[in-house]
């Protein structure tokens, strides 16, 4: 089924890099070399779990536990940094993203986590975080809608890193430290619209998807859908609100027990700016 998958994300991201031919551009003037860096801020509520085994033996781990909820992580923030490079068409997106999750609790049930174990009745201190990084190359397509109103789409294929740092510390002693980073074919869709007569007023959109190459059991899944409203300070830059959702489920392939994360992070809120050169 995975490969089913890359197959088809792969047609489509095809297929639309053919489709601009079919195209005409909202503007036919000449373009220059244009680069953007666009810093954000967001917090929304996570559920989920991150199961760590030892060696991927099945005694060194509760089944998918710890949760999200027991570990007293209820929400996360995360703080990131985007940079393009336009050139006529064309663009190189980069991109990096720092999750934080952290909370405290008491457990009500015991619990083994990588070997470690916790009675019920411990302390637990969560103290983890995932690192993201990605490169894209992506096509536009104009597509007009009427005068000075024009929908700009940028599909795009790339390549997404995620660094994993999962780090529990109990009252009894016991800890849980677990670090590891995968990494995953990206496919994803931009757009911009600026409706007509509404001046610095434009919203962007962008869904993705990351997917594993690897066979059973891993089944490495990043799906995530972005919006903002954007209000223009001239040429120059920009402030946003944005909302958002991630499902992110990496699970690595060890044949007994997996190193097993699934995390559902938002409704998200957030906020930033984007400045233009």
């Amino acid at each position: 089924m995975g490969r089913s998958r890359i197959v088809v994300n792969a047609a489509l991201a095809v297929a639309a890099l053919t489709a601009a031919t079919l195209f005409a551009g909202c503007s036919s003037t000449a373009e220059p070399v244009r680069f953007a860096v666009v810093p954000y801020a967001r917090t929304g509520g996570v559920s989920g779990f991150w199961q760590t085994p030892r060696g991927g033996k099945h005694d060194s781990t509760s089944p998918r536990r710890p949760t999200f909820s027991e570990s007293g992580v209820t929400d996360a923030q995360e703080y990131g940094l985007d940079g393009t490079v336009d050139w006529g068409r064309h663009r190189l997106k980069l991109g990096y993203a720092h999750t934080v999750l952290q909370g405290n609790a008491v457990l009500t049930e015991g619990l083994t986590s990588q070997g470690a174990v916790f009675p019920a009745g411990t302390s637990i201190s969560t103290d983890s975080s995932i690192d993201w990084a990605q490169l894209n190359y992506q096509y536009r397509l104009d597509v007009p809608l009427g005068e000075c109103d024009c929908l700009k789409l940028w599909p795009g294929i790339g390549y997404k890193f995620a660094g994993l740092h999962h780090v529990v510390d109990g009252s009894n002693g016991a800890s849980v430290s677990r670090h590891h980073g995968p990494g995953m074919p990206n496919v994803l869709l931009d757009a911009s619209w600026r409706p007509r007569n509404t001046g610095p007023v434009r919203f962007t959109g962008s869904g993705a998807t990351t997917f594993s190459i690897g066979g059973e059991p891993s089944r490495d899944q990043v799906i995530e859908l972005l919006g903002r409203a954007h209000y223009d300070f001239g040429r120059r830059g920009s402030l946003f609100l944005e909302t958002g959702y991630r499902d992110t489920v990496l699970r690595d392939d060890q044949p007994d027990q997996q190193n097993h994360l699934n995390l559902k992070f938002g409704p998200w809120i957030g906020i930033g700016g984007e400045v233009r050169f």
